[in-house]
């Protein structure tokens, strides 16, 4: 291969990779919105996104996060939260009666209203695992880190869910 054919190579797909790399985001980019804070897992055609608990110091807290059911209609019938303690291992689950139902590619979002939980055992900077449990008898479990509800970013959620008590 001449060089100036190697060359024109590398330029055209240098400019490739720019184009697709740009295109990611460029339709749907804000600025000003936070990257993530919580986890993600899939099971199956099940979605959890953006999963994590946000509590006080006293150990009450609100499960957020949204399910999407990607293949099927599904039923949400249960979530259990375990705290980890400063050794690493996890507590016992404690279980929140949280249900819903789910179209085919519809997503529920638990913005705490009705996720609310008290377990002083959770411990701020920390993690504990949160299982959601389904009719069909899947269940998806995702380890999610525990948020002051004092944070900026989760604040007015926290209070809002407090207020829906």
């Amino acid at each position: 291969m001449s060089k100036p054919l190697s060359r024109l190579t590398a330029l055209v797909a240098s400019a490739a990779l720019a184009v697709s790399l740009s295109a990611c985001t460029a339709s749907g980019w804000q600025e000003e919105a936070p990257p993530a804070a919580g986890t993600q897992t899939d099971v199956g055609g099940l979605k959890l996104r953006n999963f994590m608990i946000v509590s006080d110091e006293a150990g009450d807290a609100i499960v957020a996060g949204g399910i999407t059911s990607r293949d099927a209609a599904a039923e949400v019938v249960g979530i259990s939260v375990a705290p980890q303690a400063e050794d690493g291992s996890f507590g016992t689950a404690q279980s929140i009666a949280y249900t819903a139902d789910l179209a085919k590619g519809a997503t529920v979002t638990l913005d705490g209203a009705d996720t609310l939980f008290s377990d002083p055992a959770l411990i701020l900077g920390r993690n504990a695992t949160i299982t959601v449990a389904f009719a069909d008898g899947q269940s998806a479990t995702i380890e999610a880190p525990v948020y002051s509800s004092e944070h900026p970013d989760f604040a007015e959620e926290w209070s809002a869910a407090q207020g829906a008590a």
